[in-house]
């Protein structure tokens, strides 16, 4: 596969050594403060279902699997067609045939999609107590409450259905909200919505598929989750094509089973465009989301192995765990080794001083391909550039200071290499229907088209969340929605939200909405959340302040020739004054918001300890349950053994009897016809001669003999 590195190279490292180059991948964590998305992931595809970008919402390709899903995706499974979306914690919704879904907010605390028609199953593993999963459909906003197993599903005409098989389930319409578990309800109408609860249906073919999917994952992640993060997205998939080995000073490594001669990390796939984070890295290989976007890679005896974050440590998405090299008109890349540090480069930092005097592991293992075959989205695999003389440049080149290449329109997408494009969406009913929320999800992202001046500007930086707020604010009252917002708090005069059948047995009564655990409530005046755009605004304040100005050579103006100039140091330490508190309060609301950062982390893996013996206990029950459930069938079949064989020796004895009884007749019948018969035998007997008794002649004497 590789040659093998010589271990001389590898000095001793300890797992604290390993934990900290893996804390470099975290975007949360730099200066800027920039509070980037999360991502779903499409984990599989069945069928023709198409795919569509939230800044480029024209357009509809065909969906493929480990393409990453944020904030204002869409996914449609027409007829014939079925999707899986993998959230992190082992989350997963599933898709049924003719199912539009949407991503309305996709962050760390904020998961909330829109169903606009169709069936989507949701299996909730883990839900943090800040954390809000938010469903919502043409008519009622769905707030997954608890972990546990749903289905929601909406018909043609809006009409939702929610069935709660394991869980808790808040449903929210015109200013009232509703609680239901372990039951089925149905909501009728959009303007007026009116609901029933009724019993859980019979399962169908989607929820034995839905059942198939949860039982593999089951069964995979049992081996993985002892050596990765359970926060990693797709780390089940290791288990059937590849193998955990222990390396030394790195602990336990995967390493796949089969790949063709030469294989390196990162050479089957291709780079697309996504904002915030620019160029990211899609796998083609079926197990390739886990080992792209989390840990390291490294070489060992001659095989490729990823060392992953641990189990119990908090993971950020990265769009690749590689780092980029420049050979004139070919971009180049490898992967990052434990020991190397990470630059990302989707943050607003300058690369050019970081990069200086860095040495990476991994160097020597570079793939290399054209920069049209780089920036057009397509595999990378067949373009691989093999020429010893530009291998030999980029493994000998600087790296990547200064920015990568500008992405244009073939960038966003993902064709086949024939270039064939089914392109089906849902129908424009579906698509102008207008979704009701609870809580109040952020503003659409712009276009690329709308980005892509200030991506030209930067040399080919991504555009970060806050600029993203800023260009969505210049052009909302010119930009369309493309999903329209219904707020669940505003009450419709003659339209409230209450029962189908008044005076009937539905439920529980509905009670006045309230806010999902703390989030920002969706209203009439702020359909949106709107403190992300002054975030931006006051994110952008530091960068705002004047900067020390740099000696240079002043030029007279008109009027001032020959007048002397004040003396610039005395004017740079004056503002340096001014600006000394400033920077001090700065200073301190850092601290103070890594503090508490830091308590919340605690908190959460006190939670997550808390919930992981929870889950325990609750195996511990659930398989006591199903071995007391077996003794009492056990118990139950011995009855019924037992109470088959008495009835069994019941009948026996009953046949008998009733043998005895018929025989009986009998018997009294030959008890009376034998006297009879002795009577009319004793005449007979009178009547005959008696016997003649022969007389046998007597023997001959004879003399005895004389002597």
């Amino acid at each position: 596969m590789i040659a093998s590195p010589n271990r001389a190279n590898f000095p001793k490292l300890g797992f604290a050594v390993i934990f900290f180059a893996f804390a470099l991948i975290s975007p949360g964590l730099s200066a800027a403060q920039e509070r980037y998305p999360s991502v779903a992931r499409i984990s599989f595809v069945s069928g023709p279902v198409s795919y569509s970008r939230g800044d480029d919402p024209d357009e509809w390709d065909d969906a493929i699997e480990n393409v990453p899903l944020t904030i204002g995706d869409r996914i449609y499974a027409p007829e014939d067609g079925r999707a899986e979306l993998q959230l992190p914690s082992g989350n997963f919704v599933r898709l049924a045939p003719r199912s539009y879904f949407s991503a309305l907010n996709l962050s760390d605390d904020i998961k909330q999609f829109y169903l606009g028609e169709g069936a989507a199953s949701f299996n909730i593993r883990r839900l943090r107590s800040d954390e809000v999963i938010e469903i919502d459909t043409p008519n009622v906003s769905v707030t997954l409450d608890q972990p546990g197993r749903y289905r929601i599903a909406v018909d043609e005409d809006g009409n939702s259905r929610i069935s709660v098989r394991r869980g808790r389930v808040i449903v929210a319409a015109n200013g009232r909200q509703i609680t239901v578990e372990n039951s089925e309800i149905r909501i009728y109408g959009t303007d007026s919505p009116r609901y029933e609860i009724v019993g859980l249906p019979a399962t169908d073919a989607f929820d034995r598929w839905v059942a198939e999917r949860d039982d593999r994952f089951d069964r995979a992640y049992s081996g993985a989750s002892r050596y990765a993060s359970e926060e990693i997205i797709g780390v089940e998939d290791l288990s059937d094509y590849g193998r955990w080995e222990n390396i030394p000073e790195y602990g336990y490594a995967w390493t796949p089973s089969v790949v063709a001669a030469g294989w390196a990390p990162f050479s089957v796939g291709r780079w697309f465009w996504q904002d915030p984070w620019g160029w990211t890295w899609i796998s083609g290989e079926r197990w390739g989301w886990a080992t792209s976007h989390y840990g390291r890679w490294m070489p060992y005896r001659s095989r490729w192995y990823w060392v992953p974050v641990r189990p119990r440590t908090r993971v950020i998405y990265a769009p690749a765990c590689v780092e980029f090299v420049r050979v004139r008109d070919h971009v180049g890349w490898f992967p990052l080794h434990p020991r190397d540090r990470f630059i990302p480069w989707w943050e607003r930092r300058d690369r050019r001083s970081i990069n200086q005097n860095i040495t990476y592991v991994n160097r020597p293992y570079v793939t290399v391909v054209n920069q049209n075959t780089f920036i057009s989205a397509r595999p990378v695999t067949k373009h691989i550039v093999r020429d010893s003389v530009v291998l030999q440049e980029a493994s000998s080149a600087r790296m990547t200071s200064e920015s990568l290449p500008i992405p244009s329109r073939s960038s966003l997408r993902i064709v086949s290499e024939t270039g064939e494009r089914r392109n089906q969406g849902p129908s424009a009913n579906v698509l102008a229907r207008a979704a009701v929320v609870r809580t109040a999800p952020p503003a659409p992202p712009p276009t690329f088209q709308e980005k892509l001046p200030e991506i030209q500007k930067s040399q080919g930086k991504p555009i970060v969340p806050s600029t993203a707020v800023a260009l969505t604010s210049q052009n909302d009252k010119t930009r369309a929605p493309r999903v329209p917002i219904r707020p669940a708090a505003v009450e419709t005069r003659g339209g409230e939200f209450a029962p189908r059948t008044p005076g009937g047995t539905s439920g529980p009564a509905p009670q006045p909405l309230t806010a999902a655990r703390g989030k920002k409530l969706a209203t009439r005046e702020n359909p949106v959340d709107t403190s992300l755009s002054e975030k931006a605004k006051s994110a952008e304040k530091p960068s705002a302040l004047p900067q020390p100005l740099q000696p240079s050579p002043s030029e007279p103006s008109k009027g001032t020739a020959g007048r002397p100039e004040s003396p610039r140091p005395e004017q740079d330490r004056d503002r340096q004054r001014q600006e000394k508190p400033t920077l001090e309060r700065e200073r301190q609301a850092q601290q103070q918001l890594q503090k508490q950062q830091e308590l919340e982390r605690k908190q959460q893996e006190q939670q997550k300890e808390a919930e992981r013996k929870a889950q325990l206990q609750q195996k511990q029950q659930e398989q006591e349950r199903r071995q007391q459930l077996r003794q009492q069938q056990l118990q139950e079949r011995q009855v019924q053994e037992l109470q088959k064989q008495q009835e069994l020796e019941r009948r026996q004895q009953g046949q008998q009897k009733e043998a005895e009884r018929k025989a009986q007749p009998q018997q009294r019948q030959q008890e009376q016809i034998r006297p009879e018969q002795l009577r009319q035998q004793q005449p007979e007997e009178r009547k005959a001669p008696p016997p003649q008794i022969q007389q046998q002649p007597r023997p001959e004497l004879k003399p005895p003999l004389q002597q």
